[in-house]
């Protein structure tokens, strides 16, 4: 059984991680610097989430953008996939090295963005027990 069963859950997750970190002065300017604009898709349940750093500002757009925009890259995968990833618990290279997640576009400039990201893991963590989501907490497997 998936982790979500209505992907709004998750897009109000990912609002909340982003409205938290934009607030960070230095993280903010490395997203607007990569110019980047990502689609992510998901399935079980489907969905779209869209960041877009080409302005002044980072906008997120869940469930796709207001007029049709063309992404510099797009990532493809199950929403438990991705809900590991927010988690901090996969490997994203293996991942993508796997098909796990499928990419097309900018996957170098892409993966320069993976510094400016992991601050969000302890966000989402920490919105996922605000929310009353603990037992959605994946936790790291011990050997």
């Amino acid at each position: 059984m998936p982790y979500f069963e209505d992907i709004d859950v998750f897009y109000d997750l990912l609002v909340g991680v982003f409205d938290e970190l934009m607030q960070d002065p230095a993280i903010r300017q490395k997203a607007l610097d990569s110019s980047l604009l990502v689609q992510f898709v998901y399935r079980e349940p489907e969905g779209e989430y869209w960041i877009d750093c080409r302005g002044d500002e980072v906008k997120v757009y869940p469930g796709g953008p207001p007029e049709e925009m063309t992404p510099d890259a797009v990532m493809t995968m199950e929403l438990d996939t991705a809900h590991a990833f927010w988690c901090g618990q996969l490997n994203l290279l293996g991942a993508l090295s796997s098909g796990e997640i499928e990419a097309e576009g900018s996957m170098p400039r892409l993966l320069k963005m993976l510094p400016v990201i992991k601050p969000a893991y302890a966000v989402y963590i920490k919105l996922l027990g605000e929310k009353g989501l603990e037992d959605l907490i994946i936790e790291e497997e011990e050997d």
